[in-house]
């Protein structure tokens, strides 16, 4: 019990088509150098994609933009065109104390060179202000052309004083376009801060430990007896 106890554990937060497979209307404009897989969502184009504010983006199956994409989550991959973003209010998640918040994506490089400078944040929502927890700015073409990369930032909360609101997802295109796919928050104690049932089984793992002390000591002294 008392090695379970060491054991941190890892929630992902629910955030909606996360992959951008999840679409309104039908992929049904075709791209003029994609290929023939190339399409975008429309009703109306460009967007919209659900669970997303976004005005000049939406979902689209880039065909021959990309020579890979990311794997397990279907075909279809997010973008948004510079100078706009690509956000989600995290409704009803908070910043909890004393944890270990990781926001992770894939960013992608268009094989056209048409990516471009973007900025990507962890950022908390109240009362339409946002403060940002963690950021990461960049350009797209440090990426290998026409694929995707794994990035992601991180946050850690101390015991108080903590951000108030929503936690609030931003990917904004500063030149060219942003692609992205496979959104994930996970959040975890901080390091040397044990969740509760880690704190309670390593509790019980020394209770356990004092127990059979206790009866050893009284068997040695009915032996001595």
């Amino acid at each position: 019990m008392t090695v379970l106890g060491s054991t941190a554990w890892a929630d992902n937060i629910p955030i909606a088509n996360a992959s951008f497979e999840s679409i309104t209307g039908t992929l049904n404009i075709t791209c003029p150098l994609g290929g023939p897989l190339c399409a975008y969502n429309t009703a109306p184009f460009p967007g919209p994609i659900p669970g997303w504010t976004v005005i000049a983006g939406g979902s689209w199956r880039p065909g021959t933009y990309f020579s890979s994409i990311p794997t397990g989550n279907g075909d279809l991959v997010g973008y948004v065109n510079a100078t706009r973003s690509l956000t989600q209010d995290l409704t009803g998640q908070s910043v909890m104390a004393n944890s270990l918040y990781t926001f992770s994506f894939y960013v992608g490089d268009r094989a056209d060179g048409q990516s471009g400078n973007y900025t990507i944040s962890l950022e908390t929502i109240l009362g339409g202000v946002t403060s940002t927890l963690c950021t990461i700015t960049d350009n797209a073409s440090k990426i290998k052309l026409g694929t995707f990369q794994l990035e992601s930032c991180t946050y850690t909360s101390g015991g108080s004083g903590l951000p108030g609101g929503d936690l609030f997802l931003d990917f904004t295109a500063n030149t060219g376009q942003l692609d992205v796919d496979n959104v994930s928050l996970t959040v975890q104690p901080a390091a040397g801060v044990p969740e509760p049932s880690s704190a309670l089984l390593l509790g019980v793992g020394m209770l356990f430990l004092v127990a059979t002390l206790l009866a050893r000591r009284k068997k040695e002294l009915r032996l001595a007896a």
